[in-house]
């Protein structure tokens, strides 16, 4: 919620909007139809300067797509369904619109990683940065929107660094070493078999060496290279995949993170009752379910693993009151500036009048004191400004002030 009176004394800002789709409303399907890949973005470019947009940022990510600009929310929607293909009446049925201070608050939250799936993910950080620098290199970032955009970053670096919004890793690779951690002791005794070399997997084993060093962790996949060159790299012991059985069944730890449109690892890869830890970190899953009616067997999901990352959930739901604070003092910095920036035309002139009052009567001055006695007239006035807004009688003032410093 935004302060009341953030809301008064910003009502020039009703021209900035956002518009959006994004993990709330949306399933992957819908976020993937909206989403704005390269030869979109340039079509969308094209459409915001045909249709006298000047400033336009759009953020696209697996979570969200959402566009920052100046125009009215219907304009900017009409932008992104043309661009993307999908039809207004989609939009209506999973997007929103935003103006004025509530669109502020919106951008900012999305800034600090208020916004996102995961609270405190700074990933949106980097893509906002990334928005930002398009816009500004497609001419397309006006004055306005570019220091909203920097105050929201200095909001999100302050959040950062004076909250535990980020604290902790949320990732289930990490959880995967919690569980171990959890359910075996003497670890550094037992045989760890990594299935699945891709990127998931290679995090695995990373976390795996750092937090289990002297362990024997072995690795496997499809394709032999990739295993053999990550197994080289961190000092593990790449297995054939044709012995993927037998590997198996001789494990402690089994971890699995590998994609196929079939169970990988079945009940008659094991023999015996030992203990075993079986982890199946895949998406659809690629262990056998009956599994875990083996004797000795203990077999998590996903599902069950992610249990484990609530306790940094709630550590980080703790500091959003905090965060909100910050964004709710940055926004107020934000004010004070746009205050400014809506009289500038008319500091403008005035500082143009000065000028020209001193030509005509230059008092013996020279030219860097006329200057500098101009200077503090106007800022004398813009301080003015920020509390009262009657520019005639302060225009008077001003240059009663200038006339007095002379």
């Amino acid at each position: 919620m935004v302060p009341p009176s953030t809301y008064d004394v910003c009502s020039g800002l009703d021209n900035f909007a956002v518009i959006g789709i994004n993990y709330h409303n949306a399933d992957t399907t819908t976020r993937s139809n909206f989403a704005i890949c390269s030869n979109k973005q340039e079509l969308l470019t094209r459409l915001a300067v045909s249709r006298k947009i000047t400033d336009l940022v759009v953020l696209s990510t697996c979570n969200r797509t959402e566009i920052y600009g100046l125009g009215s929310t219907e304009t900017l929607t009409g932008i992104l369904c043309d661009a993307s293909g999908n039809s207004p009446e989609t939009f209506k049925t999973h997007g929103y619109t935003l103006n004025g201070m509530q669109a502020v608050h919106h951008l900012f939250k999305v800034a600090s990683g208020l916004d996102s799936q995961i609270i405190g993910d700074y990933e949106i950080l980097m893509q906002l940065k990334k928005a930002t620098k398009y816009a500004k290199e497609n001419n397309l970032l006006g004055s306005l929107t570019d220091r909203l955009i920097n105050f929201a970053l200095q909001a999100s670096k302050k959040i950062k660094s004076e909250t535990r919004l980020s604290t902790g890793t949320v990732s289930v690779a990490y959880a995967a070493i919690e569980a171990i951690k959890e359910k075996v002791s003497h670890i550094e005794q037992k045989n760890i078999l990594l299935v699945g070399a891709g990127k998931f997997g290679r995090n695995v084993a990373k976390n795996i060496c750092e937090y289990f060093p002297g362990a024997k962790v072995r690795i496997t996949n499809r394709t032999p290279q990739k295993a053999e060159d990550f197994a080289s790299d961190y000092g593990l012991e790449s297995v054939p995949y044709e012995d993927l059985r037998k590997a198996t069944d001789e494990s402690d730890i089994l971890i699995v993170s590998t994609t196929s449109d079939s169970y990988t690892i079945s009940p008659d890869f094991f023999t015996g009752n030992k203990e075993r830890l079986v982890l199946d970190l895949s998406v659809p899953k690629s262990i056998d379910p009956s599994v875990s009616n083996i004797p000795g067997v203990s077999l998590l999901d996903v599902d069950q693993i992610s249990v484990i990352l609530n306790k940094t959930f709630e550590m980080r739901r703790a500091e959003i009151p905090k965060a909100l604070s910050i964004i709710d003092s940055t926004t107020g910095e934000f004010v004070e500036w746009h205050k400014l920036f809506m009289h500038r035309g008319f500091l403008g002139e005035v500082k143009s009048k000065l000028l020209e009052l001193s030509e005509r009567n230059c008092c013996g001055h020279l030219p860097e004191q006329k200057d500098a006695k101009i200077q503090k007239a106007v800022k004398i006035l813009a301080v003015d400004l920020r509390s009262r807004t009657a520019k005639g009688c302060q225009y008077i003032n001003t240059l009663n002030e200038y006339l007095r410093m002379n």
